[in-house]
C-alpha cells in the first residue's frame, strides 16, 4: 500500500463518557479511532466518539467505511446509534467481531432502545466474524496490502485485539486488556515490533482493580520497551479522571509515550 497511515482520535474514554468541562482538554467522549490507509477508512472501536467521526464521512461523502469491534460492552458500541452513515442509503458499513456477535449487536441497537434500529437503517450493513491468529483482509479488497490479525484477550466477557500491518507499517489495538495469566506474554508476541500499540490506559497502577479487564498506563509503558514497540497511546481513560489528573500522569510518563488527546491525528 502507498502512502503514510493516518491515525485520528476521536474518544479516549473508557466505561462511560465524561461531557464536564474539566474532562474535555483531553476529550469526554468513549473511544474510537480511525485509521486513514490510502483509500480505505478502518476504524477502531464505535465509542461515542464515533458520531463525531460520521460527520465527517457524510461531509466528504465517503460510501465505504470499516469498523473493527474489539467487544460489544456499551462504551464501545454507544456511537453506532448516531452514526450518520447508518441513514445513508449509499453508504456500505462493514462491522468485524468475535462469533456470533452480530446477533448480539442487533438486540443491543434495537427499537426497545433506540428508534431505529441496525437492520432499518438506511445504509447496507455486512457482519464479519473474526477469529483469533487469523489473518483476514477488509471485505470485498477494500484495501490491498492490508492484513488484519486479531488476538483474543483478557476481559470479562471476551474482547479481540488487532493488529494493522501491510508490509511497511503496523499498528496494534490492545483496549480492555488486562496482563493476567498468559495474557502478557501472547500480547507481546501479537505486538512486537509495531510502529504504534493503542493501549489501554485505564488506570494508574495505584488505582488497578484486578479482574476489571483493564491495565495502567505505567504497565503500557513497560510493556511497550519490552515489545520492542516504537511507540506507545495511552488511551481509554477512567471517566472519573480530568484534564489535570491525567496532565500529571502525562508529565509523570516523561514523554516517553504519547496520551491521546480527541482530535489528536498520528502519522505512521
Amino acid at each position: 500500500m502507498g502512502g503514510a497511515w493516518s491515525l485520528t482520535v476521536w474518544g479516549v474514554r473508557g466505561s462511560f463518557p465524561a461531557p464536564q468541562a474539566d474532562f474535555l482538554g483531553y476529550g469526554g467522549n468513549t473511544c474510537c479511532l480511525s485509521l486513514d490507509c490510502g483509500d480505505a477508512l478502518v476504524v477502531l472501536d464505535a465509542g461515542s466518539g464515533l458520531a463525531a467521526l460520521g460527520e465527517r464521512i457524510a461531509r466528504e461523502k465517503r460510501r465505504r467505511v470499516d469498523i473493527l469491534l474489539s467487544h460489544l460492552h456499551l462504551d464501545h458500541v454507544m456511537g453506532l446509534f448516531p452514526f450518520a452513515p447508518r441513514y445513508d442509503r449509499a453508504a456500505e458499513i462493514h462491522l468485524y467481531g468475535a462469533p456470533g456477535f452480530a446477533g448480539e449487536l442487533a438486540r443491543l441497537i434495537g427499537s426497545s432502545l433506540w428508534p431505529v434500529d441496525l437492520a432499518n437503517g438506511r445504509a447496507r450493513i455486512l457482519f464479519h466474524e473474526v477469529w483469533g491468529g487469523r489473518p483476514f483482509p477488509l471485505a470485498g479488497g477494500a484495501a490491498p496490502g492490508l492484513a488484519v490479525t486479531a488476538l483474543e484477550g483478557s476481559h470479562p466477557g471476551g474482547c479481540l485485539y488487532y493488529r494493522l500491518e501491510d508490509g511497511v507499517r503496523s499498528l496494534a489495538y490492545a483496549l480492555d486488556c488486562e496482563l493476567s495469566g498468559d495474557m502478557e506474554p501472547r500480547l507481546a508476541d501479537f505486538a512486537r515490533g509495531a510502529d504504534l500499540l493503542v493501549w489501554d490506559a485505564s488506570f494508574t497502577v495505584r488505582d488497578k482493580k484486578p479482574g476489571w479487564g483493564h491495565a495502567a498506563w505505567e504497565e503500557g509503558q513497560a510493556f511497550g520497551a519490552s515489545a520492542g514497540v516504537r511507540r506507545v497511546l495511552m488511551t481509554h481513560y477512567s471517566w472519573e479522571y480530568t484534564d489535570q489528573f491525567i496532565h500529571s500522569q502525562e508529565l509523570l510518563a516523561g514523554g516517553s509515550c504519547i496520551f491521546a488527546k480527541e482530535g489528536m491525528v498520528i502519522a505512521l
